[in-house]
């Protein structure tokens, strides 16, 4: 095999697993109010994540050139569809490195029904910049990060976390 070709195949196992590290979840031991931030929506919208506090939220940093936020986000969808009116948020927090347009045609394209916004200094500062993306927090009612994933999980992985956080059999 020559070398482009393992170089490739490298690539494309790194890109499999997640953008930037393989799927990793860990609990997180960090500040317990990781709601206590603002974000901007793609309407220019503040965003003020107090909102949600009572209720299971999924943060969820990505970016649009992500291959395994684009397999990960069609879950989100459906499980916002699914358990939104029993307690979720979910909010999609983009980098937006191709820019805001990219990132509402992605939104667009994907149907994406919970809040999409772009990234804000302030979410870096409470939960730091990411290894790797997707990474998602998932926090309960009381605003504590219960877990952090890093890279792509299937819908079942975090269907099984909103329904223990939700009390639902």
């Amino acid at each position: 095999m020559g070398r482009a070709a393992v170089l490739i195949l490298a690539l494309l196992i790194a890109v499999s697993v997640g953008c930037g590290q393989g799927a990793k979840t860990k609990q997180f031991s960090g500040d317990a109010k990781k709601l206590s931030f603002t974000v901007t929506d793609l309407n220019d919208q503040p965003v003020d994540m107090r909102q949600f506090f009572g209720k299971v939220v999924i943060v969820d940093f990505w970016d649009t050139w992500c291959g395994p936020c684009q397999r990960e986000i069609p879950h989100f969808v459906e499980l916002y569809s699914q358990y939104k009116g029993k307690g979720l948020e979910i909010v999609g927090v983009a980098f937006a490195r191709q820019g805001k347009a990219a990132v509402k045609q992605f939104t667009n394209d994907f149907k994406i029904n919970y809040t999409s916004a772009l990234v804000s200094e302030e979410a870096i500062r409470l939960f730091g910049s990411p290894s790797g993306i997707p990474t998602t927090y998932i926090i309960d009612q009381t605003g504590n990060v219960v877990e952090k994933v890093v890279g792509y999980r299937d819908k079942t992985f975090f269907e099984q976390k909103i329904k223990s956080l939700l009390k639902i059999s």
